[in-house]
C-alpha cells in the first residue's frame, strides 16, 4: 500500500534532521568536520532561497520519485469543490492516497483533463463540480491544502457511472488463465472482453492491442461484467 504523501514528506523531513544530528555528534575528524560544514552551509544557502512549500515539494520529490514512478500513478477520488483558472480544488476520500482537501494544479503540457463518459479533453471552464478521479505523480507540497500536478483528471462523471480508468501498462497484453489481460505498472490487472475496441487518442492512426507495450498510457472502459471492452491509447 502506498504511503500518503503528507505523511511521507513529514517522515522524510524528520529523517533528514535526525541524520544531520547523528552525523554531527559522531564525526571526530577535523577535516571531515570542515568539509561537512562547508557542504551544510551550501545546502542551507540553497534551502534559504526556497519557500516552505517549495522545500517540502523538493525533498518529497527527490526522495520518493524513483519508488513512486515504479509503482505507477497514485489514484485518488472524491468531489470537486472549486474550479479555478489553472487548478481544481477537491476533497479526496481515497483509501490509497491523500485524504482531505487538495489542489490539483493543471499543467496544459502534461495534465490530461478528460470527460468521464467519452474520454475527450475538457476545458477547465467546462469542468463541473461533483465526482472526480485523478492520477498523481510523486511530488506534493506540504502546504495547506497540499498542491500537486496530476498526470490525468477524470471529470464530469455521471452519478452512479463507472468512469474510464487511466492505466500505465507494465508490458504487452498477456494471457492470464486463458484470458487476455492488461497489467498496469501498479500491478492492477484488467481482463479484456472477447471483443475490444482499440482507438488512438485524437488521431486517425490505426492502433491495435499489439501496440500496447511497457509504459503505454491507456484509458480503459469496462462493461457490466467488469471486462475491458474499449481502450484509448495515448501517443508518446
Amino acid at each position: 500500500m502506498r504511503k500518503r504523501y503528507f505523511v511521507l514528506a513529514m517522515s522524510i523531513a524528520a529523517a533528514m534532521m535526525a541524520g544531520g544530528c547523528s552525523k554531527g555528534a559522531s564525526d571526530t575528524n577535523p577535516t571531515n568536520n570542515t568539509e561537512t560544514a562547508q557542504t551544510e552551509t551550501g545546502e542551507q544557502q540553497e534551502s534559504s532561497s526556497m519557500s516552505d512549500s517549495e522545500k517540502a515539494s523538493y525533498y518529497a520529490s527527490e526522495n520518493s520519485q524513483e519508488e513512486d514512478l515504479a509503482q505507477g500513478p497514485v489514484k485518488v477520488e472524491g468531489t470537486i469543490t472549486q474550479v479555478g483558472e489553472d487548478s481544481i480544488t477537491v476533497d479526496s476520500n481515497s483509501e490509497t492516497g491523500y485524504i482531505g482537501e487538495m489542489v490539483l494544479m493543471i499543467d496544459p503540457d502534461s495534465t490530461l483533463v478528460l470527460d468521464g463518459v467519452n474520454g475527450l479533453p475538457v476545458q477547465l471552464s467546462d469542468v463541473q463540480l461533483g465526482t472526480f478521479e485523478a492520477y498523481l505523480g510523486p511530488a506534493m507540497t506540504m502546504s495547506l491544502p497540499p498542491q500537486t500536478t496530476p498526470y490525468a483528471v477524470i471529470v464530469n462523471i455521471p452519478e452512479g457511472q463507472t468512469p474510464p480508468q487511466y492505466v500505465v501498462a507494465a508490458g504487452k497484453v498477456d494471457d492470464v488463465q486463458g484470458r487476455q489481460t492488461l497489467t498496469g505498472v501498479d500491478e492492477s490487472q484488467y481482463t479484456l472482453a472477447r471483443s475490444v475496441d482499440v482507438q488512438p487518442f485524437l488521431t486517425k492512426n490505426i492502433v491495435k492491442l499489439e501496440d500496447i507495450d511497457t509504459d503505454s498510457r491507456c484509458l480503459v472502459w469496462m462493461n457490466d461484467e467488469g471486462d475491458v471492452d474499449r481502450i484509448v491509447l495515448f501517443g508518446e
